[in-house]
């Protein structure tokens, strides 16, 4: 592919994540200067406006605010504000998955009878957890205690997804177990979403029960934690630069 020309990419997450650390590289490789910054650290404007691309890997109320002040700047980015705010708030989307047609378990604003999981309202407020109180609940769905998450990236040209079957983070430590060929009809739904929240790639946690497949989660910054996917990646965010030339 075509050179970056000297072109600035910043990515929002530490220098060593497993995969952005190697997404960088490989950038690095065909002409861009790749520059991380601290996700709960406030980004400058004078640091913002220097960029050809903005990319957030780790969603914060500071990383939000930097996507914010680069569209305002004319600063383009990876997976911008529009599809990072809606998937941040966890009640918009869970509105989104069903929108698409995933299932999703129901929701009430007190603790249901039985087991339940307790929710905060922001994907930067907590992770889920079992009992206790939250912004909202749903109830604990008798699973294998294994969550697939479900990746799909969009490169300009193709579309590229994964599925990576790992421990669920409600029961412990999240460990990779396994590798799933991802379903036709998830990825549809996900195409969708990536046109309805206007972004290149997301992450969708999808868990069985009953003999049914139910979305419980959805991220515009996924970690992409071994999917194979940082080619794709790589060729998404390249293309993603205005000065490129992609031929």
């Amino acid at each position: 592919m075509a050179s970056g020309d000297g072109s600035r990419v910043g990515i929002i997450c530490r220098p060593h994540h497993h995969v952005f650390e190697t997404v960088g590289r490989r950038l690095d490789r065909r002409g861009h200067q790749v520059t991380y910054f601290e996700p709960e650290r406030e980004l400058p404007r004078s640091a913002i406006e220097e960029l050809s691309l903005l990319v957030c890997k780790k969603v914060r109320p500071a990383s939000v605010r930097a996507l914010k002040a680069a569209e305002r700047a004319g600063v383009a980015t990876w997976n911008g504000l529009l599809s990072t705010t809606i998937l941040a708030s966890r009640l918009v989307m869970l509105e989104a998955l069903s929108a698409v047609g995933f299932r999703v378990p129901p929701v009430t604003f007190e603790p249901p009878e039985g087991p339940y999981v307790a929710k905060p309202l922001f994907s930067w407020d907590g992770d889920p957890e079992i009992g206790g109180s939250g912004g909202f609940y749903q109830p604990l769905l008798d699973t294998d205690g294994r969550d697939r998450k479900c990746y799909l990236v969009d490169d300009g040209r193709a579309l590229h997804a994964a599925t990576v079957v790992c421990s669920s983070k409600l029961f412990g430590e999240k460990r990779v177990l396994d590798h799933e060929s991802t379903p036709d009809r998830d990825v549809d739904r996900m195409a969708q979403l990536l046109s309805l929240a206007d972004t290149e790639a997301i992450g969708v946690d999808v868990i069985e029960a009953d003999g049914r497949r139910y979305a419980v989660d959805c991220n515009a910054a996924p970690s992409f934690r071994q999917a194979g996917l940082e080619s794709a990646l790589t060729d998404s965010i390249h293309r993603a630069v205005p000065s490129t030339d992609t031929g």
